[in-house]
């Protein structure tokens, strides 16, 4: 039966998080470590890092290309590509006819056109084509005019490349805890500084379609804003690269890093049959701490709620989550994070309709035994 298994990065019992983590991904490897001093990371294969506690820096070398900078700017040494004319032209009609779309789609295709600064465009928009994809609005439904559809398809078949920058001079640069940092066999990573982290060994691949650093700080915050005691969070280090089959295509993990209100936050679980094929998608917390944001916590006490069987949904348990904590949820198991700042990792990453949700149902049928999103029920 579907549950979850908890540890803590700095505890012994992390071991049984990654032998669990093991038995459902075996092409991958959950570890930790920690940095004091300066040294080199290395891999035989390709590694994902995840800062959990601690600051340093790590060293990108001249030509190192990025797609940070939608959110805090990148440095002067940078160098954004030229827009290409095509995808210019494109970026300018749907400016000019964003309410020709689905209502659904007006705010992923406005966060879109807002990444472009002149002639260059900023940061990776893979994050809006999931919602648009997600969004449940057929393909050809999503604009009523011909002509808006044709230039956004132009941006659709370009996103892959849209959104880089080049770096001109090497240096070392400043990493914190919640950044993303990625290593293979050809470019180990030169450290420094004093981390703790997590991180996540992919074997059988040798390169990543991702920067070697994805800062939280430099990419775009796309929470938008809270209505009550609540400070909204939500960075996107690596998400959903869309696939033209029913594969997962260059989707190995995802990650999102969210500050997730009791107020908004869904229950729900990702099917052992996954829609759209593929890999069943399974799911850590890695949990941050809110302070080294700023973020107030307001008095409230993160945790995370599961039910074990989406057929028994009075059966929960709950769990209190701290900074360090490591979660692997199983495919299947019903989940909804409460008040807590953690980095979601998803394997092979968040599928497009893929979200199965609970709330509407555990009110039905759990008689009030269980814990659910009264704002989320009709």
């Amino acid at each position: 039966m579907p549950d979850v298994v908890v540890g803590h990065v700095a505890s012994s019992n992390f071991a049984q998080v990654a032998d669990e983590f093991g038995r459902w991904n075996p092409a991958c490897a959950l570890g930790r470590g920690v940095v004091e001093g300066e040294g080199e990371i290395t891999c035989d294969g390709l590694r994902y890092l995840w800062l959990e506690s601690g600051a340093g820096e790590c060293f990108i070398p001249a030509g190192k290309r990025t797609q940070e900078g939608d959110g805090k700017p990148l440095g002067a040494e940078y160098v954004p590509d030229p827009l290409p004319a095509s995808v210019m032209d494109a970026l300018a009609t749907l400016e000019a006819s964003s309410e020709s779309f689905a209502s659904a789609l007006q705010g992923p295709v406005q966060a879109i056109v807002d990444r472009r600064r002149g002639a260059h465009f900023i940061g990776d928009v893979a994050g809006e084509i999931w919602l648009l994809l997600e969004s449940g609005v057929p393909r050809g439904e999503w604009t009523n005019s011909e002509n808006v559809q044709a230039a956004l398809d132009v941006v659709l078949g370009a996103y892959r490349e849209l959104g880089w920058s080049e770096k001109s001079v090497s240096s070392w640069e400043p990493v914190m805890a919640g950044d993303q940092l990625a290593v293979t066999a050809d470019a180990p990573l030169r450290v420094r500084g004093s981390f703790r982290y997590w991180s996540i060994d992919v074997t059988d691949r040798a390169e990543t379609h991702t920067s070697v650093a994805r800062r939280l700080n430099h990419l775009r915050d796309t929470a938008g804003g809270c209505n009550f005691a609540f400070d909204a969070f939500r960075r996107l280090p690596l998400t959903w690269i869309a696939t033209d089959d029913a594969g997962d295509g260059v989707n190995v993990v995802n990650s999102h890093v969210v500050n997730i209100a009791t107020e908004t936050s869904r229950t729900h679980y990702h099917p052992v049959e996954p829609v759209g094929g593929g890999k069943p998608q399974s799911e850590m917390y890695l949990v941050l701490d809110p302070g080294v944001y700023g973020l107030k916590t307001y008095g409230r006490t993160a945790s995370l709620v599961t039910f074990p069987d989406v057929e028994d949904l009075s059966r929960y348990e709950q769990t209190p989550l701290t900074p360090g904590a490591t979660v692997y949820i199983q495919p299947g198991t019903g989940h909804r994070g409460l008040d807590t700042f953690v980095n979601v990792i998803t394997l092979p990453g968040f599928k497009p309709r893929n979200e199965i949700y609970l709330d509407q149902r555990i009110k039905d049928s759990a008689g009030g035994k269980a814990p659910y999103n009264e704002a989320l029920t009709g």
